[in-house]
């Protein structure tokens, strides 16, 4: 398996949309056991979410018990461009401050 770099650009997808497929897979509170990191940021167009996977399978198999039934069952389908690149080097030296900037993000839990 290959550690990498999945990025997803969702095009016309707005915030409150974000919020009701994130809270409605619980994945903040529940995280998949193989991602490692989930960057979410706005475009002009929608939004890119940039994720840090163990494998290109473990996001799969997320996308189809997760995140498919989430967008299904909310009725936000969107055109989405789904790409992965193998994770060539990864640079956090202030990653145990991270914590305490996610409840002041525009998109963090209760937004």
């Amino acid at each position: 398996m290959e550690t990498i770099v999945m990025t997803m650009d969702v095009n016309g997808l707005n915030h409150r949309e974000f919020r009701a497929i994130i809270d409605e897979m619980g994945v903040e509170k529940r995280p998949e056991a193989q991602i490692y990191q989930h960057i979410t940021h706005p475009t002009e167009s929608g939004f890119r979410i940039i994720e840090v996977w163990e494998s290109q399978e473990g996001f799969e198999e997320f996308l189809e018990r997760r995140l498919k039934p989430a967008i299904i069952k909310l009725d936000i389908n969107r055109e989405t461009t789904i790409t992965f690149q193998p994770l060539h080097n990864f640079f956090g030296p202030r990653i145990n401050e991270l914590p305490s900037l996610i409840p002041v993000l525009p998109g963090g839990p209760n937004t």
